[in-house]
C-alpha cells in the first residue's frame, strides 16, 4: 500500500441483474500519484470508474476518499469533497465562450447549484478577484489563453478536450478522474496530453485514470490495475505488467509492450 494514502477501495462489487460488473475489486491511490485502470473490453473499467465518482452506488464495498466514505454520495457531495472528473466525449457548453465555460463550476458552488452557475454567467463577465485569478490560471495551464473568448463549440475536438480538463481542474480538486483522456487524439495530441496528466500531478493532484491506449497508459502511469471480466488480475508498475502472464493472456492480440 502507498505510504500516503488518498483514494481507497476495498472489495467493490456492483450487479447490474444477473450481470456482475465489477467482483471484489480492491486498490489503493497514493497521494500525488497516477494510477492506470486498464483491460479489456467489457473488464469492468468504466463501471468502476462511475462508482468512484458517484455515478451510481455500489452493491458491496467501499470507497473512501482521504477520510471521507464515499458510498452513497451523490456526484456533487464528491466534488465538493475534492474528487473531480472528466467524462468520455466533451461535455462542455458549446454556446459559450471558453472563459465563461470555466467560470460555471466555481459560480455554480457560490450561488447554490448548476443552475446558480448560469443565471450568473452575467456577473462571471466581470469576475474578480480570486475566481477570476484561478479562471486564468486554468487558461494558461491548459494552454487556452488565447482562446479564452472563442466559443466553445468552435474549438477543434483537442482544445475542447483540454477544456474538459479545466472545467475539473478550476475548482482544484485534490484527485482527478480521467475517463479516457487520449481517446480520438492523434499520436502528437496523445503525447501532449499525456505531458499534461503529468504536470497536472505534478501541482499535486493525484490521478485516477481509465484508458483504452494501453502504450500511453504504459508511458503515463505510476502504478497500473489490470481488470478482467470485472476483477482484479494483476496490479504494479509498467514494467511489472508489461511482463504479467495474466495480462499478456488477456490481452491476446493486443500488443502490451508497445
Amino acid at each position: 500500500m502507498p505510504a500516503d494514502p488518498l483514494l481507497v477501495v476495498e472489495m467493490l462489487t456492483k450487479r447490474f441483474d444477473g450481470l456482475t460488473a465489477v467482483d471484489d475489486v480492491s486498490f489503493v491511490v497514493g497521494r500525488g500519484d497516477i494510477l492506470g485502470l486498464i483491460g479489456p473490453n467489457g473488464a469492468g473499467k468504466t463501471t468502476t470508474f462511475n462508482l468512484v465518482s458517484g455515478r451510481f452506488p455500489p452493491s458491496a464495498g467501499r470507497i473512501r476518499l482521504a477520510s471521507h466514505d464515499l458510498v452513497g454520495l451523490r456526484p456533487d457531495r464528491i466534488v465538493a469533497l475534492g474528487l473531480a472528473r472528466t467524462f468520455q466525449g466533451t461535455r462542455i457548453f458549446p454556446g459559450l465562450s471558453v472563459e465563461e465555460n470555466l467560470c460555471i463550476p466555481l459560480l455554480a458552488r457560490d450561488r447554490s447549484g448548476f443552475l446558480g452557475g448560469i443565471l450568473g454567467l452575467q456577473r462571471a463577465r466581470h469576475m474578480k478577484g480570486e475566481a477570476a485569478r484561478r479562471v486564468a490560471e486554468v487558461l494558461e495551464f491548459i494552454g487556452l489563453s488565447a482562446l479564452r473568448e472563442s466559443i466553445a463549440g468552435t474549438l477543434a475536438y483537442a482544445h475542447q478536450s483540454l477544456l474538459g480538463i479545466g472545467l475539473a481542474l478550476v475548482r482544484s480538486p485534490q484527485m482527478l478522474l480521467f475517463d479516457e483522456p487520449f481517446a480520438g487524439m492523434n499520436p502528437a495530441e496523445t503525447r501532449a496530453a499525456a505531458v499534461l496528466v503529468r504536470r497536472i500531478r505534478d501541482t499535486g493532484v493525484t490521478v485516477l485514470l481509465v484508458e483504452h491506449d494501453v502504450a500511453a497508459v504504459m508511458e503515463t502511469c505510476d502504478r497500473i490495475v489490470v481488470l478482467d471480466h470485472g476483477r482484479k488480475i494483476a496490479e504494479g508498475t509498467p514494467a511489472e505488467i508489461r511482463r504479467d502472464p495474466a495480462v499478456i493472456e488477456a490481452y491476446l492480440g493486443t500488443d502490451v509492450d508497445a
